[in-house]
């Protein structure tokens, strides 16, 4: 168990460094907008994500399937130092946090495990959408300020389950205090009602929203919010009331969150009477979940009969604008006005319009240097297709469009890295053949220039031996950030397998320099290393290992994938000398090994530390 005197050290330690360069993915598709895109990277570029220069690094196999988006942490004070770290969860209810750039550190940061999970036959749900275990299906949600990590668990307990919503340490994994909480709600059945989109962290809450298996009832759609801190139940919403049905599915994504505060949603089929049940209808709720405006389709009796819902892409904001965007298993893609969604029946919308022929379950929205707003579609049995938006309007014939026609269900999980408006890449991942309704299929990553995707940069079956990742996990949108993509899979077999991939720039030149100027010094829990930083270049992130040997004894790693150049080593005794050596390390290899800092603590005094040159 770390000290408080200890974590002070490291603190002094890394005050005079800036760990806010990196960018962090904490939330579903990247921000409360939901548009898909992280528009900080200055890594990847069309220019060098090609199949000679851009491949797998590495992969970490876990316990089970990720329904779930990666996300990713950077400078996350850990285990003597601060990483970089990715964090993946499992239908199998496992959370794992892996170090997110060095090859070597296969071991997980962390582990924890819920328990037994729900599986496909434990309430007959009749259908194969999700084939195997159930755990966790909703990406979590994570808070650097608060040092939390938000997932929601399904577990088996005694005779019947129980679902809990957990907040865990980043560092450790360890529950916080309050944590875990029991979720419950008036008609809550927690073996029906699916914790399937992502939660969402705003107004110091924790949304949770929740959808069906395979439709079986009785259930509804629900969005519960919990005080962050507390995890109190502060707020539950309840899309019908006195009806049935109406999931907050969204094919995985989170409710999106306005400047306001104000939440959207976007219902399936069920029940609707325009007062109190609100199937097949896009929602405008306050911080507290008070229904404040709603619009529904002319021929919402219509999707509902023909099971084709209205919340498979779940609503995305458009930055800067009043718009709302959306569309479901009819293909047609809503523009609304966010201060007034109007009511019943289509005139109340900006447009509408057929997107896609099929299913719509991802947008991206990016805007582009060089070719304006553009929102990217790659829909079911469809071509992938990008739309302009000009003003409040989005130009109903394609200004880009590929010719390939992907087989079948769900369509493409898009993202979007890019360096502001230019370097876009769209990224891709889609089931390589068939259709992935009802088993896994083999998966493939595409990428794209996001301003011609007529063009594409590299997809990871050009070098299938290096750079294949397995299956494709279902509705999973790939993360990308400072260099790297993070890719979830559902491994190797059709059930009970799982892994993600982590890709990169590959060699391409020379590795960073031997670290100077290594010093040691006495703290009173440990010993504070430190040393001069690399520079990155141009593959992306440097870190750093630190050996330590005792005596005149063999050096052994105690830090890997140290993203600042400072380590605290608090496993030393007093009577005792230490040496300690670094390595820098990036895409093109590790550099020659530091000089040696060695110190001697010696009993009842102080020791001053020795820099190496």
């Amino acid at each position: 168990m770390y000290t408080c005197t200890y974590f002070a050290a490291l603190a002094a330690l890394l005050v005079s460094y800036h760990l806010g360069a990196q960018v962090s993915v904490l939330t579903q598709h990247n921000d409360l907008e939901r548009t898909g895109v992280n528009a900080k990277e200055t890594v990847l570029t069309p220019a060098n994500v090609n199949t000679a220069h851009f491949g797998l690094l590495f992969k970490r196999v876990v316990d089970d399937q990720l329904y779930t988006q990666p996300l990713l942490a950077t400078g996350v004070l850990v285990n003597g130092g601060t990483h970089d770290v990715v964090y993946v969860t499992t239908v199998n209810n496992s959370v794992y946090a892996f170090d997110a750039n060095d090859r070597e550190a296969s071991t997980p940061i962390w582990h924890v495990n819920f328990g037994t999970p729900a599986g496909l036959h434990d309430a007959e749900f009749g259908c194969l959408d999700i084939n195997g275990k159930m755990g966790i299906l909703g990406t979590p949600v994570i808070d650097v300020a608060e040092n939390s990590l938000y997932v929601v668990a399904l577990t088996k307990a005694g005779d019947g389950f129980i679902q809990r919503l957990h907040a865990l340490d980043l560092a450790t994994g360890a529950d916080l205090p309050n944590s875990p909480v029991t979720i419950t709600a008036p008609a809550f059945d927690p073996l029906l009602q699916a914790q399937r989109p992502g939660l969402v962290l705003a107004n110091h809450a924790i949304y949770i929203g929740y959808s069906s298996h395979c439709d079986k009832g009785p259930y509804h759609g629900f969005l519960l919010a919990y005080d962050q801190k507390t995890l109190r139940q502060t707020a539950v919403f309840n899309a019908t009331p006195t009806g049935q049905a109406a999931s907050i599915w969204q094919s995985g994504q989170a409710p999106s969150v306005d400047e306001q505060g104000n939440i959207y949603v976007v219902t399936g089929n069920g029940s609707w009477d325009g007062e109190q049940n609100f199937s097949e209808s896009f929602l405008k709720l306050s911080p507290d979940l008070k229904l404040l405006a709603w619009f529904t389709p002319t021929n919402h009796f219509d999707l509902d009969k023909r099971d084709i819902d209205l919340n498979s892409s779940g609503a995305t904001l458009v930055p800067g604008t009043n718009l709302v965007l959306g569309g479901g298993k009819e293909g047609v893609l809503y523009v609304l006005d966010r201060g007034s969604f109007g009511h019943l029946g289509d005139e109340h919308a900006l447009q509408h319009f057929p997107a896609t022929g099929s299913h719509l379950h991802s947008l991206v929205f990016w805007n582009s240097a060089q070719r304006g707003s553009l929102l990217y579609i790659w829909g079911q049995r469809d071509r992938p297709r990008v739309y302009r938006l000009q003003g409040d309007r989005i130009d109903p014939t394609p200004v880009m469009s590929r010719p390939e026609v992907n087989e079948g269900h769900p369509g493409a999980m898009l993202s979007l890295s890019s360096n502001g408006g230019r370097n876009g890449i769209l990224w891709a991942a889609i089931h390589a053949t068939g259709d992935s309704w009802h088993e896994s299929r083999p998966g493939v990553l595409h990428a794209y220039d996001a301003d011609d995707i007529g063009h594409e940069l590299w997809n990871s079956l050009e070098n299938r031996l290096r750079d294949d990742c397995g299956n494709y996990a279902k509705m999973s949108p790939p993360t990308i950030a400072n260099g790297k993509v993070y890719l979830a899979s559902f491994g190797t077999e059709n059930v009970g397998t799982g892994q993600f991939c982590v890709y990169g720039l590959l060699s391409n030149g020379e590795p960073p320099a031997r670290p100077a100027k290594v010093s040691a010094v006495k703290q009173t829990s440990g010993v504070a290393l430190s040393w001069e930083a690399s520079t990155a270049g141009s593959v992306g992130t440097v870190t750093y290992r630190v050996e330590k040997a005792e005596g005149n004894g063999s050096f052994r790693n105690i830090g890997l994938g140290l993203t600042t150049p400072v380590f605290f080593d608090n496993s030393v005794s007093t009577g005792h000398s230490y040496r300690y050596v670094v390595t820098a390390q990036n895409a093109n290899g590790a550099s020659p090994i530091s000089d040696e800092a060695a110190i001697t603590l010696l009993k009842h005094s102080e020791a001053a530390g020795h820099v190496a040159h």
